[in-house]
């Protein structure tokens, strides 16, 4: 998994390390429960959570402690308040709460990445901790009166096994965030541990069996790593191979004398990996993130950060994990352990709140007002959610003229508003977010698809031919490289993505042109492989060192931008909105000569900026109406 997060590509699937950590967590806590409940005929909560606390709060607590001042430093000031809410959910054990609610995209490898995503993980684990012993005492309850406690704790695990899975395959293609994030989709992969835990001590294959188990397992492991990718739906039915490769390794490991290749796992270097796993996993995103930051682009940066992590995470796990999670008087009493993670977790709320309050005085002072009022989302008025006409500018203009397409028309929608106004010309506008006004299938940066978008399309036709528009100017992003779909949703190579594009465009303009509807469009803007935004308002950050190379700029939109000149040549169209040139010349700029911020994000133009070329927005729709 460090592998995988430090960049390697050659397991595309190494985020599988979190299903297999999973089953053998849910193998080994079941374990402990059931046998404590054969053993004392109850199971003591409180110690069984102290110990808990002892194993994950403290190294948990100065990771975020530790990383968090440098995670300010290296972020923007507008981002100091989700830090500080990611590094409280953290500390609570509820980060894929949080993840999920913000619609974080786990695979996404852009700007902005949170050193503590990696921290989901221990949310769902932490939530597993909470509710399986709880479901272990309920199964002694009902055992006590009807069946045996294996009995009755296999067919809750079962019920859970078989509707948590069910729920992973049908949520994780229709939402990925939450199917990805949340305990009941993760759920499964404890129950069956669960299962195979009360069955272990009964499974006794012959040697020749184990060691094809095993074999099986390591194989089995090693596909899923070569084979899953983060483009397929997850975890679904594709965790299935960690999950199973997992459980063989397990089944065929409890015998007394091991096969070679259990052998081989129980290793000593492998051992002590395990030994110091939870600590080289806290540390090791902050890290490889501070890297990424440091020096952008730079795999070996990311490299040399994974294996640092290493180093770093032995350390903490000789001089915090381990002293505190055997310490004498933690162990010697449950409260004292309660009060002592309490305080920890308090300092570390406190240690996030400070960063809040930093982020509040900071935001009021000038030029970090003007940058963070820069970076607001795009306006609300699109009328996705009506079939009336969304009707701006001069109301009681003679001429209409259609502003339509996605999140790119959205930019724009305020200052050709103002320019509308300015012109007599009244506007209607449709716009929606990664929905490009043509007939084409896309997916957005998450990997969701938006059924919604075709109906939006169908109304904006009705709109148009009921408002019969004397022109419509189009204006779509040209960045969906690699988020064009067939209509089955199934992925199509770059040709066939860019060749869909041009057919839809075709189409689109061939309906404008025999309806005899003037056509004028704006030229997509660059996007900086950075939020310039973000860079703005970062610490020490100024306008030059937020500035973008040309061809960076224009690099993620060169295929469809391909594709928009062959279409106005081809259909003559004359009338062009184009101020690229204001934003690049030997360099693309984030702030504009009079000191105003472009961008909005990594790829919107900013409100004021925008608002500031109404004068020749107004002069575009003037010669569009004519």
């Amino acid at each position: 998994m460090v592998a995988f997060h430090a960049g390697a590509t050659v397991i595309p699937g190494g985020f599988i390390g979190v299903d297999i950590f999973y089953v053998i967590s849910g193998f080994l806590i079941t374990t402990l429960l059931v046998r404590e409940v054969g053993e004392r005929g109850r199971i003591a909560l409180g110690t069984f959570w102290a110990k808990r606390v002892r194993r994950l709060v403290p190294a948990l607590v100065v990771v975020v402690v530790g990383t968090l001042p440098i995670a300010a430093v290296l972020s923007s000031v507008i981002s100091w308040d989700v830090l500080a809410a990611q590094a409280v959910a953290s500390v609570l054990y509820v980060a894929n709460i949080l993840f999920w609610q913000q619609s974080t995209n786990y695979f996404d490898t852009g700007t902005g990445l949170s050193p503590y995503l990696h921290m989901w993980s221990l949310g769902v684990e932490e939530q597993f901790y909470l509710v399986w012993p709880l479901m272990v005492i309920l199964g002694a309850v009902i055992a006590r009166r009807w069946l045996k406690l294996k009995t009755v704790l296999a067919i809750g695990f079962t019920l859970v096994f078989v509707s948590s899975l069910g729920l992973s395959i049908w949520l994780s293609p229709r939402d990925p965030d939450a199917a990805f994030y949340l305990l009941p989709t993760r759920a499964w992969e404890f129950a069956g541990a669960g299962l195979l835990a009360l069955t272990a001590a009964r499974i006794r294959p012959a040697a020749g069996l184990r060691l094809l188990m095993s074999s099986a397992g390591v194989v089995i492991i090693g596909l899923g790593l070569l084979t899953i990718h983060e483009g397929q739906p997850y975890p679904g039915i594709a965790a299935l191979i960690p999950f199973v490769g997992t459980m063989l390794i397990l089944a065929a490991g409890g015998a007394p004398r091991p096969d070679p290749v259990t052998r081989a796992l129980q290793a000593r270097p492998l051992v002590w990996i395990g030994e110091v796993s939870y600590s080289w996993y806290l540390w090791h995103w902050p890290l490889i993130v501070f890297a990424a930051a440091l020096f952008p682009g730079q795999i070996w940066a990311t490299a040399a950060a994974g294996v640092l992590s290493l180093g770093v995470g032995a350390l903490s796990y000789y001089l915090v994990e381990r002293p505190l999670r055997f310490a004498p008087r933690l162990t010697g009493s449950v409260r004292r352990t309660f009060k002592f993670g309490a305080a920890m977790t308090a300092a570390a709320s406190v240690a996030a709140v400070a960063v809040f309050g930093a982020a509040w005085v900071l935001m009021r002072q000038e030029p970090l007002r003007t940058y963070a009022a820069a970076a607001e989302t795009l306006p609300t008025t699109n009328c996705s959610d009506s079939t009336e006409p969304c009707v701006m500018g001069d109301r009681d203009g003679q001429a209409t003229v259609a502003l339509i397409g996605d999140s790119h028309a959205g930019h724009w929608v305020a200052a050709f508003d103002e320019a509308a106004r300015d012109a007599g010309i009244r506007l209607i506008v449709r716009w929606k977010s990664s929905c490009p006004s043509m007939q084409v299938t896309v997916i957005d940066n998450a990997g969701r698809y938006d059924p919604t978008c075709a109906s939006f399309r169908e109304d904006t036709s009705l709109i148009l031919a009921n408002e019969l528009p004397q022109a419509v100017v189009i204006s779509n992003a040209f960045g969906y490289n690699d988020t064009i779909r067939a209509d089955d949703l199934t992925e199509l190579a770059r040709p066939d993505q860019i060749r869909r594009w041009k057919d839809a465009y075709r189409e689109q303009l061939s309906s404008f042109q025999d309806a005899g509807i003037k056509v004028g469009v704006v030229e997509d803007n660059p996007r900086m492989l950075f939020n310039p935004a973000e860079c703005l308002t970062r610490l020490g950050a100024d306008a030059v060192s937020c500035q973008s190379s040309v061809d960076d700029a224009f690099s993620l939109i060169t295929d469809l931008a391909s594709v928009h000149d062959e279409m106005t040549s081809e259909f003559a169209i004359e009338d062009v909105f184009d101020v690229n040139d204001d934003i690049c010349s030997k360099v693309c700029m984030a702030v504009d000569s009079a000191g105003l911020p472009i961008f909005q994000d990594q790829t919107h133009l900013s409100d004021v900026w925008t608002r500031s070329k109404s004068p020749e927005a107004a002069s575009f729709l003037r010669a569009v109406a004519e």
